[in-house]
């Protein structure tokens, strides 16, 4: 990242890129960290957009500062190849990271992360979970965390094996998960994903 420049309630945002930046033009949206946000300017090193305020409070963008390497993913475009699952770039919460293990022996890196109240009912273990902007899987849940594995690749390609304990990420649950949670408080009344009640809502 090249800056951060606050302007009272927003600030402006300078992103340093190559692979992202020739399919970039001003209007175009670029998700950074997670973050979907719109291109205001371009130049030979990289882009601006402004950071809102409510940006600025939800996620870990605020918290940014020169230098640090960040998560840059475009668009995804009709008939693009889909790996993991869609990522809007809503973020839900900015979460703390409360520890990450190395890989080592064979074993995967992991990252444990704090898991609010109110995103309880959309993580579990197998569901997916976008940290970032990285499309993961979540591995295990305890009453107030949830672990994701890290693989090599993601390492290498992404900023989660710098992430530091206490350190905020960027947290956005499966879209699927919280429409169907949805539609079951609003159409069934109760919000318990049973077999019978998916069925109901047209989930065969």
């Amino acid at each position: 990242m090249r800056s951060l420049r606050r302007q009272a309630h927003r600030a402006r945002l300078f992103v340093d890129c190559e692979r992202v930046l020739a399919g970039l033009q001003p209007g175009g949206s670029i998700a950074v960290n997670g973050v979907c946000l719109t291109c205001e300017e371009t130049d030979s090193r990289g882009f601006g957009a402004t950071l809102l305020a409510e940006t600025l409070r939800a996620t870990n963008l605020a918290a940014l500062k020169a230098d640090v390497t960040v998560n840059l993913e475009p668009p995804l475009r009709m008939g693009d190849p889909i790996g993991g699952h869609f990522l809007q770039g809503h973020v839900d919460a900015a979460v703390r990271v409360i520890s990450l293990t190395k890989a080592r022996g064979g074993k995967d890196a992991a990252v444990v992360c704090e898991l609010p109240a109110e995103l309880r009912p959309f993580v579990f273990a197998g569901a997916s979970i976008g940290l970032n902007g990285v499309s993961l899987t979540v591995r295990a849940v305890e009453a107030d965390s949830f672990t994701v594995n890290l693989v090599a690749e993601t390492l290498a390609r992404t900023n989660l094996g710098g992430l530091l304990r206490e350190e905020r990420v960027n947290c956005e649950v499966d879209l699927i998960i919280k429409s169907v949670y949805h539609s079951l408080q609003a159409g069934v009344g109760k919000a318990e994903l049973t077999p019978d009640a998916l069925r109901r809502l047209g989930y065969d």
